[in-house]
């Protein structure tokens, strides 16, 4: 089997650095309806509301008791909404690390498993690559990164090093070759985001329908490392055997591939709490 050069896979390992940014960014705040936003809206009427508020005009009629009623129910589902773990709630900010780690890997699991089904995702090429390894493989590129940012590692090399050291074993010294900032980098990361990168901020619906492509391509791109793929995080071996056979291959690789993704959280979160690879 031939091996890849440390220098080759710095080279596609950065600008999928790059372009995690975007993606999780878009991922985080990917909320179709709206309960982001909602529970962020309601988390700060509870923080201004006063502590003694004035008592509420009894109900006289039923079309006042009604909407009396509707409006409690209403204010107890935004309760609930405002003490969710979702990005930017009060809750949020609370939450421990592993919480946050499980919080990304459920994220990302679910969409990736949603992208897999989409007709055409990919193109004609992808009839003759491996759809499920290949957002497999980006599955775990970007909860490795979204959990090493949870955990302060934020250079973009220190995520270079920990993608090596979890995804393929290699102890990586990408400050060895070049700088991870150059226009090549930067270049390549805005191939592999495109749509995600020109979409404004109040198009919500636009980043949603652009992140699956960003997805796909960014899978596509570690699966050019090919030769050392076999290293990746992996399922349990049954997952794996029944993935092979008719009718329940389906469910069979999703579960592998959801065991794999948390077998590489839980070795990205162990080695960034330690500070890096």
């Amino acid at each position: 089997m031939a091996h890849v050069s440390d220098q080759y896979m710095i080279s596609v390992l950065r600008p999928f650095v790059a372009a995690t940014g975007p993606v999780l960014g878009g991922l985080r705040d990917a909320d179709p309806f709206r309960l982001g936003r909602l529970a962020r809206r309601r988390a700060i009427q509870l923080e201004n509301a006063p502590a003694d508020p004035p008592p509420e005009t009894p109900a006289r009629t039923r079309g006042q008791k009604i909407r009396r009623g509707v409006r409690k129910l209403r204010h107890r589902a935004l309760d609930r909404l405002a003490t969710s773990r979702l990005p930017g709630t009060p809750r949020w900010s609370v939450m421990s690390p592993q919480e946050r780690d499980d919080w990304w890997v459920g994220r990302v699991g679910r969409f990736t498993s949603a992208v897999a089904s989409i007709p055409g995702i990919g193109g004609a090429l992808a009839r003759r690559l491996p759809v499920s390894d290949i957002l497999g493989l980006a599955a775990q590129g970007l909860v490795i990164c979204a959990i090493a940012g949870e955990h302060g590692l934020t250079k973009r090399d220190d995520q270079v090093r920990l993608l090596g050291t979890v995804l393929f074993g290699r102890d990586l010294r990408p400050g060895e070759y070049g700088d991870p900032h150059d226009e090549g980098v930067e270049r390549d990361a805005r191939d592999l985001t495109a749509e995600l990168t020109t979409t404004s901020g109040d198009q919500h619906d636009g980043k949603l329908r652009a992140l699956a492509p960003a997805v796909w391509r960014m899978g596509r791109s570690l699966f050019g490392l090919h030769e050392e793929l076999d290293r990746r995080p992996r399922g349990r071996w049954w997952w794996r055997t029944l993935a092979n056979v008719p009718v329940v291959g389906a469910l069979a690789s999703y579960k592998s591939e959801r065991s794999g993704l948390k077998r590489a959280a839980r070795r990205a979160a162990a080695l960034a709490a330690q500070g890096g690879a």
